[in-house]
């Protein structure tokens, strides 16, 4: 089995979580019960997996936790732009 290739589906899965939530603050304007300290923790340790795979050299981690990062930041810019509104 090819673990790289394993390592992206489980990435694009992963990442597929972030969507529904986009999704729904963009359609509704609300993203009042979504923590900033969840997404903040979540941000970092992306961040952290994202220099680990840089490291060890792997596309798997680096592409999974780059793209989750910038979903990632995005849903936090997203609620603090619509919190303000």
């Amino acid at each position: 089995m090819n673990w790289e290739i394993f390592g992206l589906i489980a990435g694009a899965i992963t990442i597929c979580g972030f969507i529904p939530q986009i999704v729904k603050g963009y359609k509704t304007k609300k993203l009042g019960d979504l923590s900033y300290l969840l997404n903040i923790f979540i941000s970092i340790g992306m961040f952290m997996w994202l220099i680990y795979g840089v490291h060890i050299n792997s596309p798997a981690i680096i592409i999974s936790n780059a793209i989750g990062l910038i979903l990632n930041i995005f849903l936090i810019l997203m609620k603090y732009y619509y919190s303000r509104k």
